[in-house]
């Protein structure tokens, strides 16, 4: 899977993340477990690709913005 998928997987379950605790609390478990688990992976990718970041706050700013630069291009 490539850096960019997963930056967008992991945005999206982000989003999922956010709705589910504010629309749908049943579900803000399954989706913060998701959201984890991807960030993860999100962290071991940038780390394959030599992406450079700090820690975990800094590896989503950088999903967000590869997921900007995607839909941009």
């Amino acid at each position: 899977m490539k850096l960019e998928d997963i930056a967008r997987a992991y945005v999206a379950a982000a989003d999922l993340d956010d709705r589910a605790r504010s629309e749908a609390p049943h579900l803000a478990e399954e989706a913060g477990v998701l959201r984890a688990e991807l960030h993860a992976l999100l962290m071991q990718a940038l780390h394959a690709n030599n992406v450079p970041f700090t820690d975990r706050a800094d590896a989503a700013r950088l999903a967000y913005q590869l997921t900007r630069y995607a839909v941009t291009r």
